[in-house]
């Protein structure tokens, strides 16, 4: 039997993708390993969605690159993004790559991998949604995985290249996702976090309206008590008051949030093509919070974009200090070729960009550690993705459902009960002890 090695970068949908070649790859003639050098076929997916990322990939394709010189006979694929993006030129940049699989074609990879001409692309327009059916073997620990609910994006920000890679918004159905989470709950995952580029606007291409609170009626009536259902990335004008009393009234949603704001300013959200009514955004979120006690709210903020004075700046800096986001995150702007942003004057310098980013940071470090205090001698949901710790039987690492894999932090948990019948995936009720910017510490008793 043929052995095969693989990479994975980039983001959580990324992060499916490659879950899916692996099943692919599993139900053929393949065992999977772990070294590249000792593999007879090596999988790259890659990642090119901003300058940090596409010099990751580059690293990643020298990296096997060699290993396939010092090692002949090997295969190499290289798919996902960055050839979907950069196409037939790569052919001759990187000859000793066997093949370029786009975001539409990787399902096929068993197809592909009997073709015998050396350098092959399989690069077209991206249509493909996976479904229940689809072989995937989870690479997340065994308690959560991530479904996908959506691909591509209709949303066309100035700055962005997915919609060019990842194509229009192409929605899989109700029953599809519903079937896919129980077959999951039934393997031992507890928690779902649904994603997609932008999972608010999920069932508009094939209903015309927004269908995320029917999915979310169906989830939560179908999937068994004590799972945990989460929703990443949801754009501002796609909240409405159905799918906010859907959440509000739902034991299984967690009370967390992911709304990409990426600025605050008029101008600057225009020229992202982004909604510019921060206003309205803003009440919409407040609305949010007064509707549904103990919300986490995350968002993400990008700086230097094109235009951003001082006193753009600092409009920015004064929303993040007075809404005190629970959670935030901070993009440093990165002109991408092919993007109208590129084209755009008043470009601003990298030294300034760097300064800013570090005083979005700062700020929302105090503001994170003032929540966290605030949290102490509270009880939380916490779910535990690790434990006992070597030499600590009692001592677990789990996440509040204010908290996403990866991107927050996570609770240490003592626990003060027979913590041999508790193990990873238990969602327990957790008192908050002790606090930091980031982490939290607890006791189960």
């Amino acid at each position: 039997m043929k052995s095969f090695s693989f990479v994975s970068l980039g983001c959580d949908k990324n992060l499916v993708d490659s879950e899916v070649v692996i099943g692919k790859l599993l139900s053929s003639e393949y065992t999977k390993i772990t070294s590249p050098e000792a593999a007879d076929l090596i999988v790259i997916n890659t990642c090119c969605f901003i300058d940090e990322a596409i010099q990751e990939t580059e690293f990643w394709i020298d990296r096997l690159v060699q290993i396939k010189r010092d090692n002949p006979g090997k295969t190499l694929v290289v798919m996902g993004c960055y050839p979907q993006r950069y196409g037939k030129q790569l052919s001759s940049k990187y000859p000793e790559v066997d093949f370029w699989i786009g975001v539409n074609d990787f399902p096929f990879i068993n197809e592909i991998l009997t073709q015998k001409a050396p350098n092959q692309v399989f690069i077209n327009k991206p249509l493909y949604l996976y479904d229940e059916s689809t072989e995937r073997l989870l690479s997340t620990p065994s308690h959560y995985a991530y479904v996908k609910i959506t691909e591509g994006c209709n949303h066309r920000c100035s700055y962005c290249v997915i919609p060019s890679i990842r194509g229009k918004q192409r929605s899989r159905q109700i029953n599809s996702i519903q079937k896919e989470a129980l077959q999951l709950v039934d393997q031992g995952v507890k928690e779902i976090i649904l994603i997609g580029q932008d999972i608010g606007h999920f069932g508009l291409d094939w209903s015309g309206k927004k269908e995320l609170a029917n999915l979310l009626h169906a989830l939560d009536h179908s999937l068994p008590n004590r799972t945990w259902i989460r929703l990443l990335y949801l754009s501002p004008d796609s909240i409405d008051n159905r799918l906010i009393e859907t959440i509000a009234a739902s034991e299984k949603i967690c009370k967390y949030l992911d709304v990409p704001l990426q600025h605050v300013h008029p101008l600057i959200l225009q020229n992202m093509n982004r909604s510019s009514n921060i206003k309205k955004t803003l009440e919409n979120l407040n609305t949010l919070r007064q509707t549904i006690p103990d919300l986490f709210l995350r968002t993400t903020m990008m700086v230097g974009f094109p235009g951003e004075t001082d006193a753009i700046f600092n409009q920015m800096v004064s929303v993040i200090k007075s809404f005190r986001f629970e959670r935030l995150g901070c993009f440093i702007y990165s002109p991408q070729s092919g993007t109208p942003a590129s084209q755009l004057t008043y470009q601003v310098e990298d030294e300034i960009k760097q300064a800013r980013y570090q005083n979005i940071m700062k700020i929302q470090k105090k503001i994170a550690n003032d929540f966290h205090r605030s949290l102490v001698g509270k009880t939380l949901e916490v779910i535990l993705d690790q434990g006992p710790l070597p030499k600590k039987p009692s001592i677990f690492l789990g996440r509040t459902y204010g908290d996403a894999p990866d991107v927050d932090g996570h609770i240490k948990v003592k626990v003060n009960k027979n913590s041999k019948t508790i193990r990873s995936g238990d969602i327990l009720r957790v008192t908050v002890s002790k606090s930091t910017a980031y982490d939290l510490e607890g006791i189960y008793s």
